[in-house]
């Protein structure tokens, strides 16, 4: 059956609505979608176009030029007011959004003024009245076919036995080593050539970059033994959505997954909440290009 995500997405709209200036319970928040933590920030910059934090920053600045053009109030109190730490980082934030100061949006003495100052500048296009929304979530306007470099498939893994490194840290900082270990020992053992998958257990957006897991892998036949600082584990397969890129520059992983994560959305695929990976078909350790399939579990 084929999941509306803007409808399964409605819940969430319209509790931050309401909720924008109280923390956030991630789990909760996630639940309202009928998603899990791990899959609901990818899942909700598909759909909406910004991610989970830009969506609720933007509705607090929102609120907190709604709230200096009509109390007139030092900006200190509004910025502590809706989550800034000091009246500088609203005035920074309130510059790159809204194109003016929050000094001069709230010294304007009325609405001929306010005019004035808004034709030329983004606040103009962007600012609404609080209690003005729209009654719908707008629809994801991001997908653009001509980005996309292949079709993406359905594809079922068979379940295996994985020989890896356990990388914690910054998605993408500090492979090398690693992988050069995990290769020189399946290199003895004639294992060099198994497929390499790199399995991302975590969401930045959630866990700190610190803290990130990825595990750089090669499946191995079940009765492989493997020496002190390789591990073993089960790759359970199944089900996964399959985009293939050519990788030329780094800065492309992440457009990769949000190009895949938006297929997803776009053709009402449900996610699943087994871990992503990268499936490697080749890789060129001088020039870094890589033959990647980026592979997000699906039911």
């Amino acid at each position: 059956m084929k999941v509306d995500y803007h409808q399964r997405l409605l819940p969430v709209i319209r509790y931050l609505e309401k909720h924008y200036n109280e923390p956030l319970n991630l789990p909760e928040v996630a639940a309202l979608a009928n998603l899990s933590p791990y899959h609901f920030h990818r899942t909700f910059k598909a759909v909406q176009g910004e991610t989970l934090a830009d969506f609720i920053r933007r509705l607090r600045l929102q609120a907190a030029a709604d709230e200096l053009f009509k109390s007139k109030q030092p900006v200190l109190n509004i910025a502590l007011d809706f989550g800034f730490s000091s009246s500088q980082s609203l005035a920074k934030a309130f510059q790159q959004h809204f194109g003016v100061t929050p000094t001069a949006f709230r010294d304007c003495s009325n609405y001929q003024e306010f005019s004035e100052l808004t034709r030329n500048s983004k606040i103009g296009h962007t600012l609404r009245k609080i209690g003005n929304e729209a009654g719908e979530s707008e629809p994801y306007t991001g997908f653009d076919s001509s980005t996309w470099s292949r079709t993406m498939e359905t594809q079922r893994f068979e379940p295996t036995k994985l020989a890896y490194i356990r990388v914690t840290g910054p998605y993408g900082v500090g492979y090398e080593e690693p992988a050069g270990k995990l290769y020189q020992w399946a290199g003895m053992k004639g294992l060099a050539g198994n497929t390499c998958i790199f399995i991302y257990h975590d969401n930045p957006e959630i866990t700190p970059n610190e803290k990130c897991r990825t595990d750089i892998s090669l499946m191995v036949p079940e009765n492989t033994e493997v020496p002190v600082g390789i591990e073993l584990q089960d790759f359970p397969g199944g089900e996964y959505a399959v985009m293939r890129q050519q990788i030329t520059d780094f800065s492309q992983y992440p457009k990769a997954w949000d190009d895949l994560m938006g297929k997803v959305i776009e053709m009402g695929i449900e996610s699943d909440d087994r871990p992503c990976f990268e499936l490697y078909h080749s890789f060129d350790p001088q020039t870094h290009h890589a033959d990647v399939s980026f592979c997000t579990a699906i039911k």
